[in-house]
């Protein structure tokens, strides 16, 4: 990474499918002037038509992309950022399993918390097939939904445990109206940033 009078300061953000990680992180980006990556769409707006088709077919069947490729995606942004003098970081859906964990650790040392996004998995999929009318996006229906809950509870679910055993977990309650809930969301998130 570049020289920096600053570390990075990175919150992940972690919670299943159509919790509204992305639109919560969207709101707080404006409210509070940090950066909002979200490493699926850094994944999805890749150039390389090689790396484009396998990126593709690896989240279209809810799996993980490799993670040589995941976190060089994310070093080229935030490297971006930091030279542009932005240095607080939303990291949206990511880590999301313990091999991600280990491999950001390596590369930029701890996150200073994580904001963890929960609802039930009906209010989950009922977001998510909404969210598919707008969103173009080819992971956004029931059956790629299905893996991605499945992937989640078994690879997401140790990462947020051992952060949390950690002390670097800040729980949110997403299961009413995401407007409803933004409060809630700041609230952490000012927590999260002054740790």
């Amino acid at each position: 990474m570049p020289p920096s009078s600053k570390k990075p300061k990175i919150i992940f953000i972690l919670g299943g499918p159509g919790v509204g990680k992305g639109t919560q992180c969207t709101r707080l980006a404006s409210d509070f002037d940090v950066v909002h990556l979200s490493v699926g769409d850094l994944l999805r707006n890749q150039q390389n038509s090689e790396l484009s088709s396998l990126i593709k077919n690896t989240m279209t069947g809810g799996g993980i992309v490799p993670l040589e490729i995941v976190m060089a995606a994310i070093q080229d942004a935030v490297d971006e950022h930091v030279r542009n003098g932005r240095n607080t970081f939303l990291m949206d859906g990511f880590p999301r399993s313990l091999e991600q964990l280990v491999a950001f650790e390596d590369q930029f040392g701890h996150c200073c918390a994580t904001l963890f996004f929960q609802g039930p998995e009906d209010v989950l999929l009922r977001r998510v097939l909404n969210r598919h009318k707008t969103s173009g996006r080819v992971d956004d229906n029931e059956i790629t939904f299905r893996k991605r809950i499945q992937g989640y509870y078994a690879q997401t679910i140790p990462v947020v445990d051992k952060l949390r055993a950690q002390g670097q977990v800040i729980e949110i309650d997403c299961t009413g109206d995401l407007d409803e809930g933004y409060d809630s969301v700041k609230q952490a998130f000012i927590e999260a940033v002054s740790r």
